[in-house]
């Protein structure tokens, strides 16, 4: 016989847990010599943020709970909220994380879930991919609406809304050679000793040919990632040869160029030259 899972007496003792840090922040939030309210909110953030939402744990299994004993945790956030921006106590909750700019624990577990699904998508090998990824009970909790569905049936919506295409996920391999026996890439920094907005680009200009005259006996390889609205793509240069490659409208700028240098060492592995710059 299994016994049932319950998150009463756990939700409980978390609750009680963070008396010490609303006193701490009590104290440091004084209205006479207490800190100010970036400094409130960063403890907020490493003492109390940190531990209701324990990487995925809290997301995914406590997401299982019922939302009467979910709501029971509320209060931890907005009374540390209230201490932080010095608010009243009749200050409505939905306030306080504007003020704050923190999102209600209801959408922080959400945030966490879709974060577990989509690594869970780069990983078929995880004995969890199919359980969340192929789920086999989704008819029967359609027919029982009250019933609490599993995490593989409530995610599903949130990964649309992101635009998710579970073909699109890169799958993680172990890679054979362990990294700390691969040879680190020299990385130089010269050029970026300065902003762009108060130097010339004749400057920048000249100091990009003197870089390219210290190293004109490697080969030069040229990436670029682009963004415009929902267009995302990436590219990169070498010699004759350009590829070019097309990614998911929601990919970020950032994706597109780390897209590109990974391409750049696609490029690299194949050559049969030796000494390179991206």
């Amino acid at each position: 016989m299994t016994k049932k899972l319950s998150f009463l007496p756990h939700l409980r003792y978390l609750k009680d847990k963070y008396t010490k840090a609303h006193n701490l922040l009590r104290v440091v939030a004084h209205t006479s010599w207490g800190a100010d309210q970036q400094t409130l909110l960063h403890l907020y953030r490493s003492l109390i943020r940190s531990k209701l939402h324990y990487g995925y744990i809290t997301a995914v299994v406590y997401g299982s709970a019922r939302g009467s004993y979910l709501q029971m945790l509320d209060p931890i956030q907005n009374y540390a909220l209230r201490l932080c921006i010095g608010a009243y106590r009749t200050s409505p909750s939905s306030s306080l994380c504007v003020l704050a700019n923190e999102p209600p624990l209801y959408i922080w577990r959400r945030k966490l879930s879709i974060q577990c699904c989509l690594k869970l998508s780069s990983s078929p090998h995880n004995p969890s991919h199919n359980t969340v990824f192929n789920c086999k009970f989704k008819d029967l909790f359609e027919r029982k609406p009250n019933q609490i569905s599993p995490l593989s049936i409530r995610v599903q919506p949130d990964l649309r809304a992101v635009g998710f295409v579970k073909r699109n996920a890169l799958i993680y391999s172990i890679p054979a050679t362990p990294p700390w026996l691969l040879k680190q890439p020299h990385i130089n920094y010269n050029i970026h000793y300065s902003s762009k907005d108060i130097i010339s680009p004749e400057i920048y200009r000249n100091k990009f040919f003197e870089f390219c005259d210290h190293y004109k006996d490697f080969s030069q390889l040229y990436t670029d990632g682009s963004k415009m609205g929902n267009e995302v793509a990436a590219t990169v240069v070498h010699g004759n040869v350009t590829k070019t490659t097309r990614l998911p409208n929601k990919a970020s700028i950032f994706r597109a160029e780390l897209h590109a240098i990974s391409l750049a060492l696609c490029l690299i592995h194949r050559s049969k030259e030796k000494n390179f710059i991206v």
